[in-house]
């Protein structure tokens, strides 16, 4: 049983390791080709003001969180983000709170939330995604109210770093 775990931490450290190569590879690859400033220079046309550009960021990440871990979401998503979050002269500790919980809440976004399928496995064999699904709801709405919460107060997510100073 011992073996049986350390062989499937194994396989899952080296899937997150590869992710994280891959992803690393794709950000330089960016950079390199000029993308991210050609992606921020079509953004740029749009004329976004700051909070659609995060409400923009939160439905991209919401989306993603359906289908795919947080890892690969933020290394998929934050060389395109973090450059339009300088450019737009948004506090980057208020937006990271803010990413953090949109991440969080896209594990839990049906149909295909991660969370909601681990919910799944370790639940008895009786218990429907349905009902796993009714069960992550209020969840999902409070921290989604957070969010909002943050957003529409920014102190909240910068008082503490505000008293460090």
């Amino acid at each position: 049983m011992l073996f049986d775990s350390l062989k499937s931490t194994a396989v899952v450290t080296t899937m997150i390791f590869f992710i994280i190569a891959a992803s690393t590879t794709f950000s330089q690859i960016l950079a390199f080709s000029g993308t991210t400033d050609g992606a921020l220079a079509e953004i740029a046309k749009f004329e976004m003001t700051p909070l659609i550009a995060v409400f923009t960021m939160i439905a991209v990440l919401l989306v993603l969180g359906s289908f795919m871990d947080q890892i690969s979401m933020m290394l998929l998503t934050f060389p395109f983000f973090m450059p339009l979050a300088n450019a737009l002269n948004l506090d980057l500790v208020w937006l990271g709170v803010i990413l953090l919980i949109s991440l969080q809440i896209g594990l839990l976004t049906p149909p295909f939330g991660l969370l909601l399928l681990v919910m799944k496995g370790v639940a008895p064999p009786e218990i429907t995604m349905r009902q796993v699904w009714a069960a992550a709801t209020p969840y999902t709405l409070i921290v989604f109210g957070v969010l909002m919460l943050v957003v529409f107060v920014p102190s909240v997510a910068t008082v503490l770093t505000g008293a460090m100073r």
